[in-house]
């Protein structure tokens, strides 16, 4: 059966590219009450509303989309090397602890909503210098502080989380190990050079 894309992902990024898509509108609202009614432009919109509409939602899904992506690139490794998100090293399989413990996979989902949104204000920050809004790239910086601090508090829970599934993995390989060695040991000793009795 063939991975499918979980719903929430889907809704995630479509409520990032609307966010991100509204925001603007806001900024640059005058931009568009400049457009010409009369224009080839306005004419096809208003004519094409539903095939625009289907457009407009596409668009702002590839939008949330490239900003999750861009996220991961940009935002994900600078909080780490900072040490502002620590990333913990362990050698276990994610996805395994994923399906054994659901809460993780959604707890990893919102950490990366909250990266994504962290990369969002920031442009908007930058963008809003060039609007007439300029004191909203303040608010921008402020729930970017908000974002990176819970992120914080976020990240450590899942280290924590990892941890304990390493510490647990580790154990159960040990304790596999051990019962092992001690079914197929035949209970024959040995001499120094390492051949029984039986093998002479």
């Amino acid at each position: 059966m063939k991975d499918k894309i979980p719903f929430y992902n889907i809704a995630n990024m479509f409520f990032v590219g609307a966010v991100f898509v509204i925001a603007n509108v806001l900024f640059f609202h005058g931009c568009l009450l400049n457009m010409d009614p009369s224009g080839q432009l306005y004419i096809t919109l208003k004519d094409w509303s539903v095939v625009a509409t289907a457009a407009i939602i596409v668009v702002v899904f590839e939008i949330g989309f490239i900003l999750n992506r861009a996220s991961s690139v940009l935002i994900a490794p600078v909080l780490e090397k900072t040490k502002i998100w620590p990333k913990e090293k362990y050698d276990l399989d994610i996805s395994e602890l994923s399906n054994k413990h659901p809460k993780f996979q959604s707890m990893i989902t919102d950490l990366v909503l909250i990266r994504t949104h962290v990369l969002v204000y920031l442009i908007l920050a930058i963008e809003s210098l060039f609007s007439p809004y300029k004191l909203a790239s303040l608010v921008c910086l402020s729930i970017i502080l908000i974002l990176v601090f819970s992120g914080r508090k976020h990240n450590a829970r899942i280290n924590i989380m990892r941890k304990s599934y390493a510490k647990k993995e580790a154990e159960e390989r040990k304790h596999n190990q051990e019962i092992h060695n001690f079914l197929t040991c035949d209970g024959t000793p040995k001499e120094k050079g390492g051949y029984s009795d039986q093998e002479e």
